[in-house]
């Protein structure tokens, strides 16, 4: 497999992933916030990418893999609405500009809420953005490290569950087109099979890496997120794209075709 270049989100929850590649010998990879890994890809500088699931959806021309995926069932822990007021009274949000799926995420939850704040895209910096509005999206490991006492916080996969019933789906891989998919599902599946089988080892790293507890980066890992694109992570993301159409988010494409199964 070498010379297939892959995009990661640099955060942790991709941390089984890079931990199995790395055991399987490929370490040719680019690391970028999931709002800047699509450019990669369109670009050609890399194959595959584990992409926002919004870029996803809203790209028919992207090749979806059948196999990974980042996916919470229920609490997220990543992935959360700050706030000083209950969020149904906030009339104005700051998302998170680093994120494509969970700001998308956000909006529609609100939405379903009957709720239709402001949105503005801000750089991840909680105090700065509650400085400038009611509520503030954080992503990925800022979120992890926010400083929340004395605020309101609303896990979005949390919200997600129960507004939809389904897991919430942050990122699928999906590759450019010409690429080798059957080669690129084996090797992404194997390095997430790899690094879920060795989670005890792949937290001890992270959590050495990143400064978090080792409990804390266990828990996460093994107990929140989901990395396999099963039949109701597939449901999940269904249900997604049929609210991003519905709020005007998307144009309507129709449901994802994974490319190596009937039909795609």
């Amino acid at each position: 497999m070498s010379g297939r270049r892959l995009g990661l989100v640099s955060y942790l929850n991709t941390a089984p992933y890079r931990y199995g590649l790395r055991e399987l010998g490929h370490t040719d990879w680019a690391e970028e916030v999931p709002a800047k890994l699509l450019p990669l890809l369109q670009s050609g500088e890399v194959e595959a990418a584990i992409l926002p699931a919004l870029d996803v959806l809203a790209q028919p021309g992207l090749l979806a893999l059948p196999s990974c995926a980042i996916a919470s069932f229920g609490p997220a822990l990543s992935v959360k609405l700050f706030s000083r007021i209950p969020l149904r009274q906030a009339t104005s949000v700051a998302l998170d500009s680093s994120s494509h799926t969970s700001a998308a995420l956000a909006r529609v939850a609100l939405a379903e809420m009957g709720r239709h704040p402001t949105f503005v895209d801000m750089a991840p910096d909680l105090e700065k953005m509650l400085a400038s509005a009611d509520a503030a999206l954080l992503i990925g490991d800022p979120c992890m490290r926010a400083d929340g006492s004395g605020l309101l916080a609303a896990d979005v996969g949390e919200l997600w569950l129960e507004l939809t019933g389904a897991p919430c789906v942050f990122a699928l891989w999906a590759a450019r087109p010409g690429a080798d998919c059957e080669a690129l599902d084996t090797l992404v599946t194997k390095a997430k099979e790899t690094g879920a089988s060795q989670i005890g080892r792949v937290a001890e790293l992270e959590s050495a890496r990143l400064g978090f507890r080792r409990e804390e980066v266990l828990t996460y890992l093994r107990d929140h997120m989901r990395y396999d694109l099963d039949g109701p992570t597939r449901v999940g993301l269904e249900k997604f794209r049929r609210l991003l159409v519905k709020h005007g988010l998307i144009a309507d494409h129709g449901p994802v075709r994974y490319q190596l199964e009937a039909g795609a």
